[in-house]
């Protein structure tokens, strides 16, 4: 048979005497392109697409077999396995209508709702959840700046420059170096902006992995939603909780993204957006289903991260041809305490000095590597299993540097408690005994490894500094000394749409989606391979920013 395409509405092909006489027999599927979208039939009980004949106008016409094959192959997948693609959603109807309709009222979503406001243009918020903050409230709350204040106060030399070179080196060049650059410049304006407007105070600043300078700002993560929240209330943003998107509007008429198909208390809701829609629903850390897809070996993995974030966002893109990229990198992080419930509890020591070791008392990793890296590594060890090992000067270091993590840890050591999530002793053999180890082959490593902090070279795994290669190692030494059971969980996905410098979503062919922004961990392209500390958090906002500024045409 052959098989009808037209780039008109879906209706007109449904009323073709094909689909009308054997409804039971076809299965209609389409690609967008930039005439539209092309919709093609397959035989229902067939495994096997055949190739269209055009019956389309214009420049459907100038479509190849080889170009449309090609281009089409990501969206052929699963019409190959007879189940069903999603189809553009139209309505004729709508309940509400604003300039910018916003899906997620995380990090990403408040930052371009508040931006929203101050551009002069109302927006809608859609959260599925009762309350606000996605992820970004229950973040660790680093801020990964270059030239702020306590840098410089600390006589520590940054810069734009710089902090883009450490992300792509950090990514191992996997990440995309103009989006990178567009998130660097807009991140430095975005905390200049918290920090003024919002009196946001860091309590911290610390060197973590991926950093040749200490650049991570600690922050409570509350206040700066709160800000971003009062910020788009007071413009005027209309925030909805309970309400869940389901689904992007295509307008035929003027070939884009036009709005939000959104549930409310069981009722169903359309709501228009005049200038664009912004996705900033957050990863797919909870979605069992997305990560048995993209990375299987993490599908039982723990998760600590906003309850909201099961892809809704991704999906919804995913249902008019957005591209994925950086899903070969999505890793668990290391240093959380195993059955971990909070991001408080994971541990930074590595990058304070610790060293991590397996169940034989060996190390097994250069631990200034980024944590998303060293999580595959502590998986692989036997069991599975893996520890940190400090002394009195790194956990002090630590809990100063890291007040919201390492301070919640090790502070109450100093108020006389002994956590049961820590094993300590006077000696590094008495610590390890305690922990269930081997007494005599843990002290043979701190031996060995305290002699590499002397000769200056780490003869086992090329340690050259605390995070990223950079400042100098120390020497386990002082008592008492720490051993802390560590593991990996998953944060985040670090993956996601793929999207231009400007925010706007691209589709598998390389176009943009027209109407369509995204912000936030719902996009790929910033981190690459790896994760610098402190990029998610700031990404998110920066990017809500930029996506905003966009739709307004100050881009």
């Amino acid at each position: 048979m052959n098989i009808l395409v037209c780039h008109r509405a879906r209706q007109s092909l449904l009323t073709t005497n094909n689909v009308r006489a054997h409804p039971d027999k076809y299965s209609v599927f389409w690609v967008r392109s930039k005439a539209g979208f092309i919709y093609f039939l397959k035989p229902v009980h067939e495994k096997q697409i055949l190739f269209p004949t055009y019956k389309g106008e214009n420049d459907m016409t100038k479509l190849n077999r080889r170009s449309f094959l090609a281009a089409g192959s990501a969206l052929f997948g699963t019409a190959l396995t007879g189940h069903a693609v999603a189809s553009p959603v139209t309505t004729s109807k709508w309940d509400m209508t604003t300039d910018i309709v916003i899906i997620g009222a995380g990090g990403a979503g408040l930052a371009a709702a508040a931006q929203a406001g101050i551009l002069g243009l109302k927006c809608i918020v859609l959260e599925k959840e009762p309350v606000i903050g996605g992820s970004s409230a229950v973040c660790g709350g680093k801020w990964a700046v270059s030239g702020s204040e306590l840098q410089l106060k600390q006589g520590i030399k940054d810069s734009e420059e710089l902090f883009v070179k450490d992300m792509m080196e950090c990514g191992m060049h996997k990440n995309d170096l103009e989006v990178v650059k567009a998130y660097v410049k807009e991140n430095n304006d975005t905390w200049k902006w918290v920090h003024t407007a919002g009196k946001v105070e860091p309590l911290a600043l610390n060197m973590a992995g991926g950093q040749s300078v200490p650049r991570s700002l600690v922050v409570k993560p509350g206040e700066v939603i709160e800000f971003l929240r009062k910020s788009a209330v007071k413009t005027g943003a209309q925030i909805m909780t309970r309400t869940k998107a389901e689904r992007l509007i295509w307008d035929f008429t003027q070939n884009r993204i036009a709005g939000v198909r959104t549930s409310r208390r069981g009722k169903v809701l359309f709501i228009r957006a005049t200038k664009g829609v912004v996705l900033a629903a957050g990863g797919f850390s909870r979605n069992p289903q997305l990560l048995k897809k993209y990375a299987p070996q993490l599908e039982h993995a723990a998760v600590i991260a906003g309850l909201g974030t099961q892809g809704d966002g991704i999906l919804m893109a995913q249902a008019y041809g957005a591209d994925m990229i950086d899903t070969n990198y999505i890793k668990a992080t290391y240093g959380f305490s195993p059955n971990a419930s909070t991001i408080a509890q994971k541990s930074n020591s590595q990058y304070m000095g610790a060293i991590a070791i397996n169940k034989f008392g060996k190390r097994f990793g250069n631990e200034s590597v980024s944590y998303k890296l060293f999580a595959d590594w502590a998986f692989a060890q036997p069991e599975g299993k893996s520890w940190l090992v400090l002394d009195d000067d790194i956990r002090r270091d630590a809990a100063k540097k890291n007040p919201t993590q390492d301070g919640y840890l090790w502070n109450p050591i100093d108020k006389g408690e002994k956590p049961s999530y820590v094993s300590i002793g006077n000696t590094i053999e008495e610590a390890a005994k305690n922990a269930g180890l081997d007494p005599k082959a843990v002290a043979e490593t701190i031996k060995r490894y305290n002699s590499f902090v002397d000769s200056g070279k780490d003869e086992d795994f090329n340690r050259q500094g605390l995070a990223a290669g950079k400042s100098k190692l120390k020497k386990i030494e002082k008592a008492p000394f720490f051993i802390f059971p560590a593991t990996g969980a998953m944060i985040a996905t670090y993956c996601g749409v793929r999207i231009t410098p400007k925010a706007q979503v691209v589709d598998i062919f390389g176009d943009v989606i027209p109407g369509l922004w995204a912000a936030g961990e719902m996009t790929g392209g910033v981190h690459g391979a790896a994760y610098m500390n402190g990029t998610a958090f700031s990404k998110a906002m920066a990017f809500g920013r930029i996506a905003v500024k966009d739709i307004a045409g100050k881009i």
